[in-house]
């Protein structure tokens, strides 16, 4: 179940905005993540904002460089009420269920090692990774995949979490947390999914892959942590990990016994 009591919220700190938001469609969360990067780009002053929200329901989002009719079961998506949105960034196919999906958008060169794509990667999966450590999930930075067969190389008919990208997060062999970017001139739009649980079957139905394949390949962060976790759970943690990593100078609130 997703946590739809969740409300939304802001918070600031030293210029870096978090916002969680309610479920909503995968047309709307593509329009708020493609309206922020716009801000970015067009803002003369440093603007970082990072976003954790849900999708109302199931919802296949596609790579810039994908097709529907490549990457999905088109009949099936409209039998069963499946939306198909387009990302603007890159990568592949993912059906987005119960999960937390991040955005980060930012021109601060200050805070982003810009215009490095790699090293802004490596930046932002420490953040989640230092998240899954507080619940207690070992996680590693992925080498990427190499292959000498371009084509294999660049399958943009596989699912996203069927293989693993440079610097992206890998729990015991499988991938936990799947992520594409998008660079502008003098800002940028990173964007994840992080698994809360999956649904297999629906997933290898929907992205026409064997479901055998996928478990293999994959894992949420409620099986990867051996019990249920929330929306709001993970929300507050990564909220918390991305702060201390971008923010290194924000006061902590004081525990009880400190006062």
């Amino acid at each position: 179940m997703r946590d739809h009591d969740c409300n939304p919220s802001v918070s600031s700190s030293e210029g870096l905005r978090i916002l969680r938001d309610h479920p909503m469609s995968g047309e709307q969360n593509m329009a708020i993540d493609r309206s922020w990067l716009k801000r970015a780009e067009d803002s003369e002053e440093p603007l970082t904002l990072i976003r954790f929200y849900q999708w109302d329901k199931p919802t296949v989002s596609l790579g810039a460089h994908q097709t529907p009719e490549r990457a999905v079961d088109q009949p099936f998506c409209l039998e069963t009420g499946i939306p198909i949105v387009s990302r603007p960034t890159g990568g592949r196919a993912v059906l987005h269920g119960n999960e937390l999906t991040y955005s980060v958008v930012s021109n601060d060169v200050a805070r982003f090692p810009l215009p490095g794509l790699i090293p802004v990667y490596q930046l932002i999966a420490e953040c989640l990774k230092n998240g899954l450590d507080q619940l207690g999930i070992e996680t590693t930075h992925s080498a990427g995949e190499r292959t000498s067969n371009v084509r294999l190389a660049y399958d943009w008919t596989k699912p996203c979490f069927t293989s693993t990208s440079r610097h992206e997060l890998v729990h015991k062999g499988r991938k936990i947390v799947g992520s594409a970017q998008r660079r502008l001139k003098h800002s940028f739009l990173q964007h994840g999914s992080v698994p809360i649980e999956i649904d297999y079957e629906m997933m290898g139905r929907t992205l026409r892959f064997e479901t055998d394949s996928l478990r293999s390949s994959m894992v949420s962060v409620s099986e990867a942590a051996g019990r249920h976790i929330t929306f709001h759970e993970l929300a507050t943690i990564f909220e918390s990990s991305f702060q201390d990593k971008l923010c290194p100078n924000r006061q902590h609130p004081m525990s009880p016994h400190q006062r």
